[in-house]
């Protein structure tokens, strides 16, 4: 009889652990998502600790700000979320489903970006110098590759070759990483924005030959004539509520910072950007999982109970460790940033870390029901977020305590994670049956197909 304490010896030709997990196209793609974060975050890290270096304060201050608001620009008005959950579901018209979010997106960003510029006088001093037309051109520009950039993101996450997005988002990063500092001395004034925007636009062109050239003719020669494909009536249904979401989650990424910058000097934003950008560098791992899970749960509806459960799991194995990491390490990180990075910084750094876990449970909650089609429930959900962290923004926010932003992202996040919860659970331990009842409800055209 042998050991229980001693495990039995792996049979011949048995997958090990990593095998096993990459072979699971949920795991493989949020690992690469995971991996995509981490580089990211790290790059980020190096980028913002040279800009410290190369860069007066109330430079970077300047500069993260119209970053902050070209990013907003750009995110609220990409199409990610149909990318994500009906590329699985196409063939012969992804290339199509593809153009139109990219025209779409782009046109919204460019309409959005000339309305922020006609109203520049709301939005304080950092934004002052947009009013020459030169940099109001370059402002729009940047807005538009923007949008084109994130919406790749999701064409790649939806073709199942997620494993492409560090791989661009490292290059990105390291183009980056010179730009900033080659153009310390020429562009003191602008050098932060232009090495963030100005790989992007050349970027763009390469990326779009794989995307065009290579991976949708595959993926469609591959998936031709596998399961329903989605109507025009059930995009557009879907569209509508998703939208809504997304816009409210883009905005508390990229609107928040913004609203606070108008309110606070050029250097107190600097110490203020630095650890927001930061902070929501670690919200990348939050959402890795759930963008993986709905790509999942689109491809096989019948798997997503089981599917939402792995996802779970490895959500708070991956984002524990990375979040005590940071609340530890912060403090000493942001002292080679130099000036007061580290002692106006670091506290709210610490404490937007800690949002990262109820805001990972309520990312995998909105994966699920991306996959059922609630988008109502979504843009709710996304919409309370929002109004709730902007609202207590504006009534107790103090420019001399900046921990204040952290505790209130972490208490919104806090209440509607412990609202959603019941939620997950279930859809974690829900029938196989049960994942189809969000799909048969869109095809039916409100009601079940079976026709009751």
């Amino acid at each position: 009889m042998s050991d229980p304490g001693v495990l039995a010896p792996q049979p011949p030709g048995e997958p090990g652990w990593l095998r096993r997990e990459l072979s699971n196209p949920l795991f493989r793609n949020a690992y690469a998502l995971v991996a995509n974060g981490g580089l990211t975050g790290l790059l980020g890290l190096a980028y913002w600790a040279l800009g410290a270096k190369f860069y007066a304060p109330d430079d970077v201050g300047r500069n993260w700000a119209v970053i902050q608001a070209i990013m907003f620009v750009g995110s609220v008005t990409m199409l990610n979320f149909l990318l994500i959950r009906f590329i699985p579901q196409t063939a012969r018209n992804t290339r199509s489903l593809v153009l139109v979010c990219y025209g779409t997106g782009a046109a919204a960003a460019s309409l959005l970006a000339l309305g922020f510029i006609a109203t520049l006088d709301l939005w304080g001093p950092s934004f002052r110098h947009l009013t020459d037309w030169k940099a109001a051109a370059w402002f729009l520009a940047m807005a538009v590759a923007w949008n084109l950039w994130n919406q790749q993101e999701g064409v790649f996450t939806g073709l199942r070759h997620a494993g492409w997005v560090p791989v661009v988002n490292a290059a990105f990063g390291a183009v980056k990483l010179v730009m900033l500092v080659a153009l310390a001395a020429a562009f003191p004034d602008d050098g932060i924005t232009l090495s963030w925007f100005v790989p992007v636009m050349i970027a763009l062109i390469p990326v779009s030959f794989l995307i065009f050239g290579r991976m949708i003719p595959v993926h469609s020669r591959e998936n031709f004539g596998r399961g329903p494909r989605p109507t025009h009536r059930e995009i557009g249904r879907y569209l509508g509520g998703a939208y809504v979401g997304g816009a409210f989650q883009y905005a508390s990424i990229s609107l928040i910072p913004v609203v606070v910058a108008a309110q606070i000097s050029q250097t107190t934003n600097a110490y203020f950007q630095m650890a927001w950008a930061l902070g929501m560098m670690l919200d990348l791992l939050a959402l890795t999982l759930s963008m993986s899970l709905t790509v999942e749960g689109s491809f096989e509806l019948e798997k997503l109970a089981e599917s939402t459960k792995a996802a779970l799991r490895r959500t708070l194995m991956l984002m524990t460790p990375v979040v005590v990491v940071v609340i530890v390490a912060a403090p000493f990180a942001l002292e080679f940033f130099g000036h007061q990075y580290s002692e106006k910084g670091a506290p709210l750094l610490q404490i937007l870390a800690l949002a990262v876990l109820p805001k990972a449970l309520i990312e995998l909650y909105i994966g699920v029901l991306r996959v059922e089609n609630r988008t109502r429930l979504i843009a709710l959900l996304q919409a309370i977020r929002f109004a709730g962290t902007l609202a207590l923004i504006m009534v107790l926010f103090d420019a001399e305590h900046l921990a204040t932003i952290g505790l209130i992202v972490v208490g919104v996040n806090v209440v509607v994670a412990a609202a959603i919860l019941p939620g997950l659970l279930k859809a974690a331990k829900a029938k196989p049956s049960h994942a189809h009842e969000g799909r048969d409800i869109s095809e039916g055209g409100g009601g079940h197909s079976h026709g009751g």
